[in-house]
């Protein structure tokens, strides 16, 4: 058998055909374990294995299981999806992130197998489910403005345009049973030395409200929490000189989500004098808890229409 050619003896050819069978040879074995049989390609030296199943799944008549996450646009929506696709262990985790306004719900249909053994059987959690709460534009609407100073114009535009959303007071008087809302705005008004206006009240102000006061001006400071209230000692007047009686308690009844149900949101408003303007400020009451109510009544639907655990967190 005769030697090989040095390498320096070799014609580029020959350099080329080993070249081409070093890098170009291949083989596929199958690789057993736990009962299950997986296709691995080898390849030549100075390179890795790979697996082809990939390619395999491509000529597949359907996936050898399920992957990929939908995304509903409402929640009866979901409901229905989880329901679908389901099984023994299928599990669903609620996001509250309330000052963020990041509400979500997902359901992993693969979710792990905490049964049998020890540490339970492992599952790949691919197939998933997820709906996210879309904030109603009334909400956003009153939020983008919550705690801002407004000037008068933008102030009684913004009135008009979301009146509404205004709720007539609730008659307290006349009812003989009193909700827990309801107890809880009589305390709200009872703390605040104020009283609701509805929305011809509010209308009033919306509509050509022109103040006039005098330059004396108190200013006192609550030691135990730091706020600052700005109080006119002269009686304000209205531009025909009668009395203009300044509302600071207002309800409006809005959904939190979009095609969901309202709740009756308590609406402080405060004023100051700057310079020869006013200034406008809605203070919305308490929102974080409504934003929670609102999200925990969309958990229990789900539990209930389900029957599926429900997890506050996210999915590992």
């Amino acid at each position: 058998m005769p030697a090989e050619t040095p390498a320096f003896f070799q014609t580029e050819t020959e350099a080329a055909h080993k070249l081409t069978a070093k890098f170009g040879d291949h083989k596929i074995v199958d690789v057993k374990h736990d009962g299950v049989q997986v296709p691995v390609i080898i390849l030549p030296e100075g390179r890795t294995a790979g697996s082809v199943q990939e390619f395999i799944d491509e000529v597949r008549e359907h996936p050898k299981r399920r992957k990929g996450t939908s995304v509903m646009q409402n929640l009866d929506s979901f409901v229905d999806m989880t329901n679908r696709f389901k099984s023994d262990f299928s599990a669903v985790f609620g996001i509250n992130n309330a000052a963020s306004a990041d509400l979500s719900l997902t359901t992993v249909f693969d979710y792990h197998d905490p049964s049998e053994t020890e540490d339970g059987i492992p599952r790949f959690m691919g197939h998933r489910c997820v709906y996210r709460f879309p904030m109603s534009d009334e909400w956003r609407a009153w939020m983008d403005q919550d705690d801002e100073w407004l000037d008068q114009n933008s102030f009684a535009e913004f009135l008009e345009e979301h009146i509404i959303d205004i709720a007539a007071p609730p008659a307290f008087d006349a009812k003989p049973d009193l909700t827990e809302f309801e107890k809880h705005l009589l305390n709200l008004i009872s703390t605040l030395g104020s009283k609701f206006t509805g929305p011809s009240g509010i209308l009033e102000l919306s509509r050509g409200l022109s103040i006039r006061t005098e330059e004396k001006l108190e200013s006192r400071q609550n030691l135990a929490t730091g706020e600052i209230a700005l109080k006119f000692s002269n009686e304000h007047q209205n531009t025909e000189g009668g009395k203009l009686v300044v509302p600071d308690l207002f309800l409006i009844n809005i959904p939190v989500f979009k095609n969901g149900p309202c709740y009756l949101i308590p609406v402080r408003l405060r004023f100051r004098k700057d310079g020869a303007k006013v200034l406008w400020k809605f203070l919305l009451h308490r929102t974080e808890l409504i934003l929670n109510h609102a999200f925990g009544e969309g958990c229990d639907k789900v539990k209930a229409e389900t029957e599926l655990p429900l997890f506050l967190g996210a999915p590992e």
